[in-house]
């Protein structure tokens, strides 16, 4: 079964763009790892602003982009990139190509669904032969400030008690991702060629909170979107105060914020 992990209102694109350099170094990564030649049909998954493809659009300039994403207030900003490509509002588990792809490409967003046992053979069967599904996703199983989120929610209510809902700290807490292995043993017998990875970045960032300003837009949207203005305040004061613990400034102003990321490069 397939179902979305933050099926929430919409996101804050100029707050995502803030740090779209290193957004865009994993993209990077994945498509120097993408053999195809001339693909004729293209589809950025989760494209959000555009990031990925003004990449695609660089490297495949004759191909037909589209860029799909459920986000009005993303695509509206990726619509003013000076590209060609066609943008479809459309939450991903509704989504079906109306051609049989060349490329899927998925770039930070499998991660926000679960029942990848389901959702990635599906990917699969939109592509034509010799077709590819490239895809990263953010590892945040053990993430450190993925942990504090889940303690903050845990204890951050009056006298400690716990924040929200159960259903939303079972949400939370929730690991849709799949281990290196498991992902091989679902995919290696649908392709005919498969390339699986993972990376940590030591991400160098700035700012005042510049790991909460990363995570508020993506990770933390349906904790602070479940929560009222009161609990928001609490979560936010907390979450804080444990996030500047564990990852304070160096001498220089700059914060060190390591990074997970599983990679996928599956050809049929």
């Amino acid at each position: 079964m397939i179902t979305r992990l933050n099926a929430t209102p919409d996101w804050d694109a100029q707050a995502y763009q803030q740090f779209s350099r290193l957004r865009q170094r994993p993209v990077n990564e994945l498509l120097d790892r993408v053999d195809l030649d001339n693909p004729k049909r293209i589809y950025d998954l989760g494209c959000g602003t555009g990031i990925a493809t003004q990449l695609l659009a660089q490297r495949w300039p004759s191909a037909q982009l589209h860029g799909v994403d459920s986000s009005a207030q993303m695509l509206n900003e990726a619509r003013c990139l000076p590209i060609k490509a066609s943008w479809k509002h459309c939450d991903l588990l509704d989504w079906r190509p109306e051609q049989p792809a060349d490329l899927l490409l998925a770039a930070a967003v499998l991660h926000f669904i679960d029942g990848h046992d389901t959702l990635l053979p599906r990917l699969l069967g939109q592509l034509n032969p010799g077709g590819c599904l490239a895809a990263h996703m953010p590892d945040w199983r053990d993430a450190l400030w993925y942990r504090l989120m889940l303690e903050t929610l845990n204890d951050a209510g009056p006298g400690g008690t716990p924040l929200g809902s159960a259903q939303l700290r079972e949400r939370m807490a929730a690991r849709p991702l799949l281990a290196l292995e498991d992902y091989y043993r679902l995919l290696a017998p649908m392709t005919q060629a498969l390339d699986i990875w993972e990376t940590e970045q030591l991400q160098v960032v700035g700012g005042k909170s510049p790991v909460y300003d990363w995570v508020k837009v993506s990770a933390l949207r349906p904790v602070m979107q479940a929560l009222n203005s009161e609990e928001q305040a609490r979560f936010i004061y907390r979450y804080l105060m444990r996030v500047h613990k564990h990852y304070p400034q160096e001498a220089n102003g700059s914060t060190l914020f390591p990074f997970k990321r599983i990679f996928i490069v599956a050809t049929v």
